[in-house]
């Protein structure tokens, strides 16, 4: 779920403008750069949300650790947008949590045929705009199992 009331507005209008259900307004006007998201949200990294392993680090390491994490994520900047693209095209937005974030990255990597880290399925989920909960350091996004069970099925 979002916290940007601004977002969630935007979204409203939207809905109202076209008849569309919200989690399709959602999809419409969420951000479109991978900078917004980062923004949005402090903790993502190329590793996913968070640290690995943060009850064994020190602050200063696990800030270290996100801070390197950022830079990498966004020197995959390409590898994310490409994902974002496949997850348009292929997944339907639903209101409940239906699929993680590192299911996601998998089916990704099958689909697409190139490895994707946990942070760059995630990243490219939240340029798309669906709607989500951290179960850090992965995240559960509002997904069609129907649309994930038929692509798994598909690649078998």
């Amino acid at each position: 779920m979002t916290s940007n009331r601004a977002r969630k507005a935007e979204a409203r209008t939207y809905q109202a403008e076209t008849g569309s259900r919200y989690v399709v307004a959602r999809l419409e006007t969420g951000p479109r750069t991978l900078a917004a998201v980062m923004r949005e949200h402090p903790m993502l990294d190329y590793f996913g949300i968070g640290a690995f392993d943060p009850i064994r680090k020190t602050a200063e390491q696990r800030r270290t650790e996100i801070a390197d994490g950022r830079h990498r994520l966004v020197a995959h900047e390409a590898d994310v947008a490409e994902v974002a693209e496949w997850l348009r095209e292929n997944i339907t937005p639903i209101k409940t949590p239906g699929f993680g974030s590192y299911g996601l990255k998998h089916l990704a990597e099958e689909r697409i045929g190139r490895y994707v880290s946990n942070g760059e399925a995630i990243a490219a989920a939240l340029i798309v705009g669906y709607t989500f909960r951290y179960e850090t350091p992965n995240v559960a996004f509002r997904m069609s199992r129907k649309d994930v069970h038929r692509l798994q099925a598909s690649s078998r």
